[in-house]
């Protein structure tokens, strides 16, 4: 059993202001984002939309972290608990299809039918009772962990991690200011993949929370998106709470000076957030090697 933190997982949106190409509707007043490219705010994990004036109203509905935050919604049967979907209504892609009937789904003109934040199935309002109530995580299923995983809170607000769940848990720290604030997107695109309790800023804290958060797993993998001094600080902590026998880590090599990125081969520099599934899916099956420090 692993202890988490969870005091910073409140179920509260992280808005930003950004514009949209497309219409785009508000998730609470259900009206337009006003506008040829359509101002408003945007949650960077779950993308929530909302006006500004709206934002304040805005329920703590974002993605779910623990078992807490699944609240009525989870799923108990035979097997036990089972991690169900979590929906967000409307402003699907334009390509969207139904997942029960097949048939195009979303609409430009309103707040429309239903997306998965985790497994990303979209489904009509009408169907989705009929649609299998079980999430299956989607693609990048084998790194995250599931918020039914992390449970049974105590008094100091620590959260125990079941290992079941976990089949190969990836801790991921991003170094928000490195590639000319890539690392910002990165942190993002992270975030709405996986658990977001299992992503951290580098420049927010550094790497000895999520570590000590991960250290009583048996088996786990870190991803450091950043420079050469990211993977040095990160492989320096791991030393001091000796934990290089427990972890492999990866590096996604963000902005300049990615000579160990290069040496282990995963390139020099990345800057294409949208390809972040794959990568991850390649680091799943990445092999081993010593690192000779």
């Amino acid at each position: 059993v692993a202890q988490f933190n969870v005091e910073h997982f409140s179920g509260m949106h992280n808005w930003y202001a950004c514009s949209h190409a497309r219409p785009t509707f508000c998730n609470v007043c259900r009206e337009s984002l006003s506008g040829v490219t359509s101002h408003g705010l945007s949650c960077e994990v779950c993308k929530f939309k909302a006006h500004k004036r709206c934002a304040v109203r805005a329920t703590n509905n974002c993605k779910w972290t623990t078992l807490a935050s699944i609240g009525k919604d989870i799923i108990e049967d035979e097997d036990g608990l089972a991690m169900p979907h979590q929906w967000l209504e409307g402003n699907l892609p334009v390509s969207a299809k139904c997942a029960v009937c097949d048939k195009t789904c979303g609409s430009v003109l309103r707040l429309q039918d239903w997306k998965c934040l985790w497994c990303k199935t979209m489904v009509h309002t009408a169907c989705k009772d009929y649609y299998f109530p079980v999430c299956p995580l989607g693609q990048c299923k084998v790194s995250i962990i599931p918020p039914i995983a992390l449970n049974s809170t105590d008094s100091d607000g620590f959260c125990r991690a079941t290992f079941s769940f976990c089949v190969s848990p990836l801790l991921v720290f991003v170094n928000s200011k490195s590639g000319d604030n890539q690392g910002v997107k990165f942190l993002r695109r992270f975030k709405q993949l996986l658990n977001p309790a299992q992503v951290f800023d580098l420049m927010n804290g550094g790497p000895h929370l999520g570590l000590r958060l991960f250290q009583k797993f048996d088996n786990f993998r870190i991803l450091v998106c950043g420079g050469d001094g990211s993977v040095g600080w990160v492989l320096s902590e791991i030393d001091k709470l000796n934990l290089n026998k427990q972890c492999q880590l990866g590096v996604l090599p963000l902005g300049t000076g990615n000579d160990l990125a290069r040496v282990l081969g995963w390139g020099g520099s990345y800057d294409d957030d949208t390809q972040l599934p794959q990568i991850l899916e390649k680091l799943e099956r990445a092999s081993t090697k010593m690192l000779d420090r």
